[in-house]
């Protein structure tokens, strides 16, 4: 062998284990899923664009809001990550919505309208490398879910998904439909992230389905520093544990397959109010029984079909 040679392959096998190997996908994808937690100053803007009804008129005046959130990993068992959101508006902490994110997930719940949700079973293949992001209400309850596969390129990360979703809080009192058909676009950059969603409003009647009109969103979260989420920070401590026995009671609860309802309200009362109830006793180092918290969210949800055998 040449003498040269024989250097350079001693070289090359110093060099070797020095060098640091490319992360997988889904190493990509976890990294960029865990880039959502953290302070951040957001923005959310809604505008009506298109109507798809001759007699209806998309409403002229913009959805705009702003606040600080700070956004905390709650879990994370590698293939199943949570964070949770909590807005805080002057002295004011609000436990906002939380999002799951479970690795080729083959079961996800679709919204059908009015309270109602179906467990959908997805085949393995239409999953593999694919990330479900469950969305929760304010109490845990359920909300949307969605799946699709991370997309990498340069210092951004993407993730679309399709679903449909339950009217937005903002819009509760509105009559005229039922039913949100969403794309959702999570794109995680260097400084923050941002949730684009192109909404279609659809009424759902007597078994009948028509759009209404379509709407843009945007909700961005900028990173920041300095800000003071002291009280967020120590709501958050007081309240952990107890959050946590509720999401797993509704992830218990809630079955396999068939259809479920969700109700607004039961002999308790108003579910926002019954669940707000117990975290405050949680708040005041008064922590809810297991047994109690099980019947409070069982009080709300029926299962309402099996499925076909």
């Amino acid at each position: 062998m040449n003498p040269s040679h024989s250097a350079l392959a001693g070289l090359l096998v110093v060099i070797a284990p020095l060098t640091a190997a490319e992360p997988t996908s889904f190493e990509k994808d976890r990294a960029a899923i865990l880039a959502m937690a953290g302070e951040f100053q957001v923005s959310f803007h809604f505008q009506e664009t298109v109507p798809l009804q001759k007699d209806y008129t998309p409403t002229e005046k913009p959805y705009d809001e702003s606040a600080f959130e700070t956004v905390k990993l709650v879990e994370d068992e590698g293939t199943r990550i949570t964070l949770q959101h909590l807005l805080q508006v002057g002295p004011t902490v609000v436990k906002h919505w939380a999002q799951t994110w479970t690795y080729e997930d083959s079961s996800i719940l679709e919204f059908e309208g009015h309270h109602h949700w179906t467990v959908r079973q997805l085949d393995p293949e239409t999953v593999r490398g694919t990330w479900t992001q469950k969305v929760t209400q304010i109490d845990d309850a359920p909300r949307y879910e969605g799946f699709a596969a991370w997309v990498h390129q340069g210092d951004s990360s993407t993730w679309t998904a399709t679903a449909h979703r339950p009217k937005p809080r903002r819009e509760k009192d509105r009559d005229d439909y039922d039913i949100l058909f969403v794309t959702n676009r999570h794109t995680v950059t260097t400084n923050g992230w941002f949730h684009e969603q192109d909404n279609a409003k659809w009424r759902v009647r007597d078994g009948r389905q028509a759009p209404l009109c379509r709407e843009a969103g945007l909700n961005t979260y900028r990173r920041i520093e300095g800000h003071d989420f002291a009280k967020a920070n120590t709501y958050w401590q007081k309240t952990e544990n107890f959050w946590k026995q509720v999401r797993d009671t509704w992830d218990q609860l809630v079955p396999p397959s068939g259809t479920i309802e969700v109700s607004p309200s039961s002999d308790l009362g108003r579910r926002f109010d019954v669940i707000g109830s117990l975290s405050e006793e949680a708040e005041d180092g008064e922590m809810p029984a297991a047994e109690e918290i099980r019947k409070s969210v069982a009080s709300f949800l029926k299962i309402t079909s099996e499925p076909s055998p």
